[in-house]
């Protein structure tokens, strides 16, 4: 009887084994078919540094492979993330770990200023909610006259960029004016470290920027560019708009036709910024993206502000007495804006294209520099 007990116990056992080999089985199959491989035809006479790799050969997650060195040598979470590159995305182990040998820990780097302005130059913190205090680290007479200069260069690119996109040349201006002061300042650092840093070394937004590291590696080796050599800024972003990886490959275009889509080149750049506007909404027909709100009063606390507020024109009208100042000719609901002077708010009425700036980056403060700065470069060049 006590036989025939551990009998059933062993058979028992190897059913549970056989189910669970089996499950494994089925979940490492379920992740190749999710993530379609690039076949090394797509991708012939690319950069060296991220070549395809001819071999179909499966290398399992947690094998390791000699030849990991400098800062993230024997880096079990990077062995991994290069493992997955190679199998689904048939990127060369041998090009990756030579790519990641040369990467640099960021937080082992001197960091001599924690705020700097659009030029680069270090310059006081910023006291939170004082509109005069940011609108001047990127609307000044140095940055307006770079501005100008730029819409010299580049009218034909710009106004290319119009008519396909819809989107006046002078938010564009005004994107890459306050991102990068017109190519002054690409970033400081190299991509590669600041995305291999914060997606291997624990930061709190380790899994974007794992993603964001995927994506780099995808988008250099589509734009045969070197990985090792692209400077970006402290979050991995890069070219004249600054753009992260994974919105170079959504919304990056080779505008001048050379048959690279380059964001440190300023055509491209142009309709790259002008194609991300279009995809996040931009309306051709809405010829206007703020007008400065009068109020009774100095300081403005009667109603919620900031980008993604949405109000009836009529009610702020009739029941708070709020008004534009000059012709405001959209007449779809308007988000209000308030930016904190020394001695008074102003305020302004968003239009729905104010909101699409604002998908740039999300901050009020942000999509109003846009604005100024623009602005006042087309102002300059036109004089109106």
């Amino acid at each position: 009887m006590n036989l025939y007990k551990l009998s059933l116990v062993t058979l028992s056992l190897f059913a549970i084994t056989a189910c669970s080999t089996k499950k494994i089985k089925k979940e490492v199959d379920n992740n190749i078919t999710t993530h379609p491989l690039i076949t090394s035809s797509t991708y012939s006479n690319h950069n060296p540094v991220a070549i395809t790799n001819t071999s179909s050969t499966y290398r399992p997650i947690g094998t390791t492979f000699s030849g990991l060195n400098g800062d993230f040598a024997n880096n079990y979470k990077l062995i991994n993330f290069i493992n997955y590159m190679h199998n689904y995305h048939q990127f060369s182990e041998e090009s990756l770990y030579e790519i990641f040998s040369q990467a640099q820990d960021i937080n082992q780097m001197v960091e001599p200023c924690k705020v700097t302005n659009s030029s680069g130059d270090c310059v006081t913190k910023i006291r939170k909610g004082k509109w005069d205090r940011y609108k001047g680290m990127f609307v000044y007479e140095r940055n307006i006259q770079r501005g100008l200069a730029f819409w010299q260069e580049h009218e034909d690119t710009l106004n290319q960029a119009y008519q396909r996109y819809g989107v006046p040349p002078e938010y564009i201006v005004g994107i890459i004016g306050i991102e990068t002061a017109y190519g002054v300042n690409f970033g400081k650092k190299k991509v590669i470290d600041v995305l291999t840093s914060k997606a291997m070394l624990g930061d709190r937004r380790e899994k974007f920027y794992t993603k964001q590291l995927e994506k780099f590696l995808i988008m250099t080796r589509q734009a045969n560019l070197n990985a090792n050599q692209l400077m970006g800024s402290n979050a991995g972003a890069m070219g004249y708009g600054q753009f992260i990886a994974s919105s170079y490959l959504q919304f990056a275009v080779d505008f001048n036709n050379d048959g690279v889509t380059d964001l440190w080149n300023a055509q491209d750049a142009i309709g790259s910024v002008a194609n991300y506007f279009s995809k996040n909404g931009w309306k051709r027909s809405i010829s206007q993206v703020a007008v400065r709100a009068k109020y009774k009063g100095n300081r403005f606390k009667r109603l919620k502000t900031g980008y993604k507020t949405k109000y009836s024109q009529y009610k702020l009208r009739k029941k708070y007495k709020i008004t534009p100042r000059t012709k405001l000719r959209y007449t779809g609901r308007v988000s209000l804006i308030k930016l904190p002077r020394a001695s008074y708010d102003e305020l302004w009425f968003g239009t729905h294209n104010f909101r699409v700036i604002t998908t740039y980056n999300h901050s009020t403060f942000y999509g109003m520099a846009v604005f100024e700065l623009g602005e006042a470069v087309r102002k300059r060049r036109y004089g109106y």
